[in-house]
């Protein structure tokens, strides 16, 4: 079947080739079909994140439970061949699953994985006891649980940052889990991207109910001010702060924007461009990309030049960020996570589900969200290891906290939640 946004029949025939490769039960493939035949409307005219829910949902639903070996691509930059390899699994031990790649023959997972419910206290949350070893979870529940909270970002304040696409505000949360939300100004009609800038504010992407794109700017008291985006309709999606300590963003309408903290606005077409999506400084001085449906990872130079993008054949990237072993680390919605160094070669690793968000944790490790509702840690030599989070939902952002911890959103749940590291 097709649709009539080209993103929409690539996600629809990866779709289907899942479901077909697995033994999913009569009622997963009845649902995925009914998803499927569901049209959306166009990138223009949505927030991102609804989307984000809803291949979210199809993803989990379609990608089967961990079977041993996957196939991955290694890839080189412009003009490079591509060649494959297997990697070797690992059986999970209970309450978490763990994943191997290249090289990598044991990972060494918690012995168990224990969860504590948050309970709400006027707006706040609290959590029992948490276990003495290993990862584990805390959620906090947004005011509004149809919020649909999607970007998350550390904020110059020491608190957590949340854009809640749904409900129209900007929500601020402190590592104790206290919630403050503000409202966008009238006519905004969500939050896409959120990032801290140079300036001690944090800054975030929004789509006006006409449909056209603003970029925010909120201080730590919650006041806001909007710049307009010059291109009609330009479908903002992630912002970053730059190498530059200018804070840039992806639209999709195929170009990358620049703003100043002073709010001056420069946009930068991307030839052949066709699904931008997430953005971070790069280990090299750039400013690095992913277009999710042309599978490629692009770079900008600070003074605007595009350069050459690397292909990643097959691939349909999302989140991207630089870890701490200097390379830049990707997502891809086919059960995989990319290390790409910064001539453009390319090692991905087998997970489950389809990752989604990704960050460099606190810990010396990346971490990132999946469509299998976990959050997943893969350290910069490949070893996996995911872990199911309490509330079921689809999981979205995820950032390094100022408390030394991971946070991440629930989409459907409406909530943030928090990996306690220590």
């Amino acid at each position: 079947m097709t649709f009539e946004d080209p993103f929409e029949d690539r996600m629809a025939a990866e779709l289907e080739r899942l479901v077909d490769g697995t033994d999913a039960s009569e009622l997963v493939r009845a649902r995925i079909e009914r998803g499927l035949q569901r049209r959306r409307l166009p990138h223009a005219l949505i927030v991102w994140g609804s989307v984000a829910a809803a291949v979210a949902v199809l993803i989990a639903l379609a990608v089967a439970s961990p079977s041993g070996g996957k196939k991955q691509n290694v890839a080189s930059g412009p003009g490079g061949t591509t060649t494959t390899s297997e990697a070797a699994g690992v059986t999970p031990v209970p309450g978490a699953q763990a994943t191997a790649g290249p090289a990598v023959t044991s990972t060494t997972a918690p012995k168990t994985t224990t969860t504590s419910h948050a309970k709400a206290v006027t707006g706040a949350t609290t959590t029992t006891t948490p276990p003495a070893k290993g990862p584990h979870f805390t959620e906090f529940p947004l005011p509004n649980p149809s919020s649909n909270p999607n970007a998350i970002a550390a904020g110059p304040d020491g608190n957590l940052w949340v854009a809640e696409s749904f409900a129209g505000k900007v929500a601020r949360i402190t590592p104790s889990g206290a919630v403050t939300e503000f409202p966008q100004p009238a006519g905004a009609a969500g939050a896409n991207g959120m990032a801290a800038g140079p300036d001690g504010n944090m800054w975030f992407t929004e789509v006006d109910s006409a449909g056209n794109g603003k970029v925010a700017r909120i201080t730590p008291a919650g006041s806001v001010t909007e710049f307009p985006v010059p291109t009609p309709n330009a479908a903002l999606r992630d912002i970053a702060r730059g190498p530059d300590d200018n804070l840039w963003f992806t639209e999709g309408a195929g170009k990358i924007g620049r703003i100043t903290p002073a709010g001056a606005i420069a946009e930068y077409a991307v030839p052949g461009a066709a699904d931008l999506k997430d953005i971070a400084a790069g280990p090299d001085g750039n400013v690095w990309f992913t277009d999710t449906e042309a599978s490629l990872i692009g770079r900008i130079t600070t003074s605007g030049t595009v350069l050459p993008a690397y292909t990643v054949g097959g691939s349909i990237p999302v989140g991207i960020t630089t870890g701490p072993d200097g390379n830049v680390w990707f997502t891809d919605l086919r059960g995989l996570v990319g290390r790409m160094n910064t001539a453009g070669a390319v090692t991905e690793f087998p997970v489950d589900g389809g990752p989604i968000g990704i960050t460099a944790g606190p810990d010396g490790n990346l971490w990132f969200t999946s469509g299998d509702n976990t959050v997943g840690r893969i350290t910069p030599s490949g070893a996996v290891t995911q872990y199911p989070v309490p509330t079921s939902g689809q999981i979205w952002g995820i950032t390094a906290g100022p408390d030394g911890n991971v946070w991440f959103t629930e989409l459907s749940a409406g909530k943030v939640g928090r990996v306690n590291l220590r």
